[in-house]
């Protein structure tokens, strides 16, 4: 009965280590927002990144014309001029205001805060006027008619939208609640595991919960990256999204892996270390021969 409990508690702690840094991943990371915009800075000097803000500026910029044919006419200088502006030192610091403001946008629609935003759509967008007024005034330098307030307009790219945003809600809500008690449960499991373990295998079973652990980090390693990739190959993205959410996506994945291989170097070390320590203290029990030849304790 010691063996069979010591090894349904071995079990449930490696499913809670499988629970666990993600859980934490997803708190520490993909909700927090000074995380989130630390993990996506580096996207600002990615050319993919100033392709589909540019597109998207310009868009909006040309969509302000009140004359379509002018619009139309004004629309490749209006370009040119997002264009520089994004490849520009300026582009960085809009980013990262833009990344913060989208994602205190996106976060409070997970965490159903309707004060803040309306998540009636279930969409997720980039926030344009940090980039805007920059644009619109270097448009306006050139003496071409665009107008004043640009950098308030409320105007968005589309990075997203998901008819699952109502489950996303509810995960969020768990993970809120459960995540802080994750990691003493697993620790405390593991300990349980070790203790419920029969006489003298209590060393013996924590090497063995650390070498599990591990290895389903590494498995975690392999799985949860491919599915963040079919999770976001299947949102409806637009056109100018579609390559940044691909690099968002890949720079959050950074912490992913980090925390998992920290996880996991932790677990191999609690396996290494109580698999030698529970040798040595092996061999000091064996019994030593005694001078008559006799083995003696």
């Amino acid at each position: 009965m010691r063996s069979f409990l010591s090894g349904v508690l071995v079990a449930l702690t490696v499913l809670a280590a499988m629970v666990t840094v993600p859980a934490r991943y997803v708190e520490g990371t993909l909700l927090d927002t000074d995380a989130y915009v630390a993990a996506t800075a580096p996207l600002a000097d990615d050319v993919t990144t100033q392709d589909a803000v540019a597109e998207a500026l310009t868009d909006t910029v040309a969509g302000g014309i009140d004359s379509g044919l002018l619009a139309g006419a004004l629309r490749p200088v209006i370009g040119e001029v997002a264009d520089v502006f994004v490849r520009s030192d300026a582009f960085a610091p809009a980013w990262e205001e833009a990344s913060r403001q989208g994602h205190a946008a996106t976060v409070a629609v997970l965490r159903e805060d309707s004060d803040v935003v309306d998540a009636a759509d279930g969409v997720v967008t980039l926030p344009l006027d940090p980039f805007l007024e920059s644009v619109g005034q270097a448009l306006r330098d050139r003496g071409l008619p665009v107008p004043e307030g640009f950098a308030t307009t409320g105007a968005d790219v589309v990075l997203y939208s998901s008819d699952d945003l109502s489950t996303a809600q509810s995960v969020v809500a768990t993970l809120d609640r459960w995540t802080p008690w994750a990691l003493p449960a697993t620790v405390l499991l593991a300990v349980l595991a070790a203790v419920v373990a029969r006489p003298r295998r209590h060393l013996r079973t924590l090497a063995v919960t650390g070498g599990l652990v591990a290895a389903a980090m590494l498995l975690l390693l392999v799985l949860l990256p491919e599915a963040a990739q079919t999770v976001v190959a299947g949102l409806d993205v637009s056109s100018s999204g579609r390559e940044a959410v691909d690099d968002i996506v890949d720079a959050l994945l950074v912490p992913l892996r980090s925390q998992l291989w920290w996880a996991c170097g932790i677990a191999a070390a609690v396996c290494v270390g109580s698999a030698v320590t529970a040798g040595v203290l092996r061999r000091n029990r064996l019994p030593r021969p005694a001078p008559d030849g006799r083995m003696s304790a």
